[in-house]
């Protein structure tokens, strides 16, 4: 079985992914909620989320006890014959395709918001912030969320090397997928820029809220 969750995280949802990846067995929400030491319903929201991004599977506990089946969550089961080099290989075709434009800069923010609009469309009515860590994550990033001082670190970029042979592209698309979503979600707060930290691995949106 897993482990009890220890420390604080970035990220309750991450608690939630680690724990059905220790477990020998689906876990409930009860038994998930126990383990991570929050309530049922908070975790009951993480679990949807992740069911709707493929991330996490559903099934009910078959061994014919009296009364509603309960529901049990576990990892989805990678599927078959699915070759991460050629989502790469497109991810590549489509990076040196902008960097060829003749503005690249702004063709890629451009493609980003039109991207970010959409996944906020998704979910109309987000708290702008929380919506943006929340789409980061989908996105395969590992945000942290400083709202004090008006930013939010963005780690674990899943496009690293491309970012690196391409960073005006890539980290364009990134910053115009947040300005997209925020766009939609209201016009109280806004990215500002998106800067290159001396960590390869981190970068950090300057977030700015605005006054009626």
């Amino acid at each position: 079985m897993a482990v009890m969750a220890t420390g604080i995280r970035a990220s309750r949802r991450e608690d939630v992914l680690r724990l059905l990846d220790e477990s020998d067995e689906p876990l409930t929400v009860v038994a998930l909620a126990d383990l991570l030491g929050t309530h049922p319903n908070t975790v009951r929201l993480h679990l949807e989320k992740l069911v709707a991004d493929g991330q996490v599977e559903r099934t009910t506990d078959g061994r014919g006890n009296p009364g509603r089946p309960a529901q049990l969550f576990q990892r989805a089961r990678k599927q078959p014959g699915v070759d991460p080099g050629r989502y790469r290989m497109l991810a590549e075709i489509l990076v040196d395709e902008l960097a060829q434009s003749s503005q690249p800069q702004r063709a890629a923010i451009e493609a980003g918001r039109r991207w970010g609009r959409r996944e906020a469309e998704r979910e109309p009515g987000r708290e702008p912030v929380e919506g943006l860590v929340d789409l980061l994550e989908r996105a395969g990033f590992q945000p942290r969320a400083c709202t004090a001082d008006g930013r939010v670190d963005v780690c674990r970029c899943p496009f690293l090397e491309l970012a690196q042979k391409h960073p005006d592209v890539v980290c364009s698309v990134h910053l115009g997928l947040m300005q997209g979503a925020l766009q939609t979600w209201g016009d109280k707060t806004s990215v500002d820029r998106l800067e290159r930290r001396e960590d390869p691995d981190v970068c950090t949106a300057h977030l700015v809220a605005h006054t009626a």
